[in-house]
């Protein structure tokens, strides 16, 4: 899994590392296991208590993109679900901390050894105002010429002023995306 290394933090701490194995398994339970039907990740999400947000909620993250989203009941986490023509589900979070990547590791790669023609994405990097984005990923091209993926994204402002009033923090997303095919 190339790249990976980007996000691997010095050291983290066991908390952040505790709390990344808990999104890690929630992703494999909803964006991996239920998702693609989106009935079933709605269900497994009513089962864990997840709080739906508003639409209004929705398009401060998702702008026009059609998608509904969900509050973790501790509220340390979102879940997404992005309807076609880009059908995604992600786990997202915010923390003071990097983290070490094993469990998410662990999860790609026990999904992607029973689906082969998975392969390593060119990293993105970018800026978006003040956000600084760079994501990583494996994809492999399905028979109808669509495409599936599995990335993850880290997040983190670069503003100074903004960094200096406290906004330090890292947001990390683990995305299941199956796209349409090029033209």
């Amino acid at each position: 899994m190339l790249g990976f290394s980007i996000f691997l933090a010095a050291g983290t701490s066991a908390i952040a590392d505790e709390r990344l194995a808990r999104m890690a398994a929630l992703y494999e339970d909803v964006c991996l296991k239920a998702f693609p039907d989106d009935k079933a990740v709605v269900d497994a999400l009513t089962a864990l208590g997840a709080k739906e947000l508003s639409q209004a909620e929705v398009k401060v993250t998702m702008n026009d993109d059609p998608a509904r989203g969900w509050s973790l009941p501790d509220g340390n986490g979102t879940v997404w679900l992005e309807f076609p023509p880009f059908h995604s589900c992600s786990v997202r979070w915010n923390s003071p901390d990097d983290y070490d990547l094993k469990p998410y590791r662990a999860i790609a790669a026990k999904y992607q050894a029973k689906r082969p023609g998975f392969s390593p994405m060119q990293p993105m990097e970018m800026d978006r105002g003040d956000i600084h984005i760079m994501a990583i990923g494996e994809a492999r091209q399905l028979p109808d010429k669509s495409a599936e993926s599995m990335f993850i994204f880290r997040q983190h402002i670069t503003n100074l002023q903004r960094r200096g009033a406290g906004e330090t923090g890292v947001s990390l997303r683990f995305v299941h995306q199956f796209a349409p095919p090029e033209k």
